[in-house]
C-alpha cells in the first residue's frame, strides 16, 4: 500500500498556489502572440536597442552606461501606463476566489509578470552591465551580474505596482503620470537638433556633474561595486538589495489590500471648493445656465483623468519645447513657453465631447440649453488654461530677460481666444465616443489627429495677424501688437462659439447619438506582408502612409535642415544654391512636405472601414 496522495503538504500547496498564476499569464501570451503580431514585433524592436547597449558596453563610458540601464529601468515601470502594457497581465484581482494569502499569491503574481516579451528583453539588455565589467576580471563580472538582476527585479516590481496603482490612467495618479511621460517624450522629439549635441558628448564622456551625480542613482552602482573599493562595493549592494526588498514589501501589501479589501487603495472625498470653481463662482456678469455649465467643466478638468492628462501634456511638452534648446545656449524660445502650452491644450481638447456620452441630452431638452453648454465649455476652458498660460510666459521672461517677449505676450490672448473656442466646435463636428464614459482610460483617447490638426491651425490661424506684424510690419506698429492680439482672440472666440453654436443647434440629435456609441469601428488592418489584393481594395490607406512616410523628407533634410543649421551638400538640393534661390528652394520644399503630409493625414481618415 503506498501513502503518496498524504505526503503533499503545506509548502506542495503553497507552491502549487504560487504557480497558478504563472500558467495563466503563460496561456494568455501564447494566445495573444498566436493573435496579435505587434508585441513579436516591438520585441524585436526592443531586442534591437538592447544588442546597440551591449555594444555600447564594450567600448562606452561606464556612467553613461549606468545612466542608459537607469533609463531603461525607467522606462519599463512608466511604459506599460502608457501602452496598455495592463491589460494581458493577471492582477490581483484574478485571484480574490482562490484560496491563497498575500505572500504566496503576490511571489506568484511576479512569477506570472516575469514571463512575457518585455522582462525578456530587459534582462537581455543590463546584461550590458556585467559585459562592461569584463574588462575588470570575472569577480567584477560576478558582482556585476548580481546587480543587473537587482535593477532587472527591481523593474517587475516596480512595473507591477504602477501598473496596479496607477494603472490603466483611471485615477489622477495615472493620468498626470500619462500625460507628463508622453509630454517629455513629444517634447524631447520636438528638441533633438537641441538635445543630439548634449546626447553626443554624453556618448563619449560623462561630464563631471552627470559623474557625481550617478554616485546617488542605483543603476549605476552595479559597475561602481565591481570597480570601486571593496567596502563601498558592498554598501552599494546592500542598499540595492534594501531598496528591492522595500519595493517587494510594499506590493506584498498592495496584492493583500486588493485579496481583503478588493481594491488597492481608496480615495479621499474632498468637498473644499477648487480655486477655478471659486473663481467661476465670481462670475456675476454671466448667466445662470451658462455659470452652471461652467462649474461643471471646471470640477471636470480637476476630476476627469484624459483631461487632467491633457493639461500635463500640454504644460510639459510646452515647456520643454521652449527649455530645452537651453541645452544649446538657445534662450529665444523661453518666453514662447506659455503660447505652446496653451497651443497643445487646445489641440488635446479637440475631443472632449466624446467623453461626455448621452449626458448631452440634458442640454438639448433644455430651453437654450445648446448656448449656455458652448460658452460654459469655452469659459471652463479658458478659467483652467490661462494661469498657466500666463504663468508660463511670466517664468520664460524672467528667465530670458534679453530676449524681446512682445510678440509672445501679443500671441497669447489671441491663442486663448481661439483655444476655448475653436475646439468645441471641432469636438462636436468629430465626435469619437469612448468605449465606457464612467470608467475611461488612457486607450480610450478619443482625440484623433484631424481634430487635433484643426484645433491647432485654428490658433494659428487667430496667432497669424499678430505674427505676420511683427515680421514684416514696420518697427513703428510694435506697441499695436498688444491690442491687435487682443482683436484676434476676440474675433476667434466669437468665430468659434457661433461655429459650435450653429453645429449644436442644427445637429443636436446627430451629436447625441454619435457621442452614446459604445462600440468604434474596427481598425483597418495592415498586413505585413506584400498583399496585392489588400492595396487594391485599400488605395486611400496605402496612399495614405506612403504620403505620411515620404513627406518628411522635404520638411526634415529638404527644408528644415539647410534653412535653419545651414546643413548643405550631399542630396540636399537648396545646399547646392547660393542666398536667395537657396531660401526659396528650402520653403518650396517645406511647402510640399506640409502637403503630402495633410493630403495624407485627410486620406487616413478617410480609409474604408473594415
Amino acid at each position: 500500500m503506498s501513502a503518496a496522495p498524504a505526503t503533499a503538504g503545506p509548502p506542495a500547496g503553497a507552491l502549487s498556489a504560487v504557480a497558478v498564476p504563472a500558467r495563466m499569464r503563460a496561456t494568455m501570451l501564447r494566445r495573444s502572440l498566436r493573435e496579435h503580431p505587434g508585441p513579436a514585433v516591438a520585441g524585436l524592436g526592443g531586442l534591437l536597442a538592447a544588442a546597440w547597449l551591449i555594444w555600447y558596453a564594450l567600448r562606452g563610458d561606464q556612467h553613461t552606461l549606468g545612466l542608459l540601464a537607469g533609463a531603461w529601468v525607467l522606462g519599463w515601470i512608466v511604459l506599460p501606463l502608457l501602452l496598455g502594457g495592463g491589460r494581458g497581465r493577471v492582477r490581483p484581482a484574478h485571484l480574490r476566489l482562490e484560496p491563497i494569502g498575500g505572500v504566496p499569491a503576490a511571489i506568484g503574481l511576479l512569477a506570472a509578470s516575469a514571463i512575457g516579451i518585455g522582462p525578456a528583453v530587459s534582462l537581455v539588455a543590463l546584461a550590458a552591465l556585467p559585459v562592461h565589467a569584463a574588462r575588470h576580471g570575472t569577480v567584477a563580472v560576478l558582482v556585476t551580474a548580481s546587480g543587473a538582476v537587482l535593477l532587472w527585479l527591481l523593474g517587475l516590481i516596480g512595473s507591477a505596482i504602477a501598473l496596479e496603482v496607477v494603472g490603466h490612467a483611471g485615477g489622477p495618479v495615472g493620468a498626470l503620470l500619462t500625460g507628463i511621460f508622453t509630454g517629455t517624450a513629444m517634447g524631447v522629439a520636438g528638441s533633438l537638433w537641441a538635445v543630439f549635441p548634449w546626447v553626443s558628448v554624453l556618448l563619449t564622456a560623462a561630464p563631471e556633474g552627470v559623474v557625481r551625480a550617478m554616485a546617488y542613482v542605483p543603476s549605476g552602482w552595479p559597475i561602481t561595486a565591481a570597480t570601486g573599493p571593496t567596502g563601498q562595493g558592498v554598501r552599494m549592494l546592500a542598499t540595492l538589495v534594501g531598496i528591492v526588498a522595500l519595493c517587494a514589501a510594499a506590493y506584498i501589501m498592495l496584492v493583500r489590500r486588493v485579496l481583503i479589501a478588493g481594491v488597492p487603495f481608496r480615495p479621499r472625498a474632498t468637498t473644499a471648493a477648487s480655486p477655478v470653481g471659486a473663481r467661476r463662482e465670481r462670475l456675476g456678469w454671466v448667466p445662470a445656465a451658462t455659470r452652471a455649465v461652467t462649474g461643471r467643466e471646471a470640477r471636470a478638468w480637476m476630476r476627469h483623468p484624459l483631461r487632467l492628462q491633457y493639461l500635463a501634456f500640454a504644460v510639459v511638452y510646452g515647456a520643454l519645447l521652449a527649455g530645452l534648446p537651453l541645452l544649446s545656449d538657445v534662450d529665444l524660445l523661453l518666453p514662447w513657453a506659455g503660447p505652446l502650452a496653451v497651443l497643445g491644450a487646445a489641440a488635446m481638447s479637440a475631443g472632449l465631447v466624446g467623453l461626455d456620452g448621452t449626458a448631452l441630452w440634458l442640454p438639448l431638452t433644455t430651453p437654450g440649453g445648446e448656448r449656455a453648454e458652448v460658452r460654459g465649455r469655452a469659459l471652463a476652458w479658458l478659467l483652467v488654461v490661462t494661469p498657466i498660460g500666463v504663468l508660463l510666459t511670466v517664468a520664460g521672461v524672467i528667465l530670458a530677460p534679453r530676449v524681446d517677449a512682445l510678440t509672445a505676450l501679443s500671441t497669447l490672448p489671441a491663442l486663448l481666444g481661439a483655444g476655448a473656442s475653436v475646439p468645441v466646435w471641432v469636438s462636436l463636428l468629430r465626435v469619437r465616443p469612448v468605449a465606457d464614459p464612467r470608467h475611461p482610460t488612457s486607450a480610450d483617447n478619443p482625440t484623433d489627429i484631424v481634430s487635433v490638426l484643426v484645433a491647432t491651425a485654428g490658433g494659428l490661424l487667430a496667432a497669424a495677424p499678430v505674427l505676420a506684424l511683427a515680421v514684416w510690419g514696420p518697427p513703428e506698429a510694435a506697441p499695436l501688437l498688444p491690442l491687435v492680439g487682443l482683436l484676434c482672440g476676440a474675433a476667434a472666440w466669437w468665430g468659434g462659439v457661433w461655429l459650435a453654436d450653429d453645429r449644436l443647434g442644427r445637429r443636436g440629435p446627430e451629436v447625441l447619438a454619435a457621442a452614446g456609441q459604445r462600440s468604434r469601428p474596427p481598425e483597418t488592418v495592415i498586413p505585413l506582408t506584400w498583399n496585392v489584393q489588400w492595396y487594391r481594395e485599400n488605395t486611400a490607406t496605402a496612399w495614405a502612409l506612403g504620403l505620411l512616410t515620404v513627406g518628411w523628407i522635404p520638411v526634415i533634410p529638404q527644408g528644415v535642415m539647410p534653412l535653419a543649421f545651414g546643413i548643405d551638400g550631399g542630396w540636399i538640393v537648396a545646399g547646392h544654391l547660393d542666398a536667395g534661390a537657396r531660401t526659396a528652394v528650402g520653403w518650396g520644399m517645406i511647402g510640399v512636405g506640409v502637403a503630402m503630409l495633410l493630403a495624407g493625414l485627410v486620406l487616413w481618415d478617410r480609409r474604408p472601414a473594415r
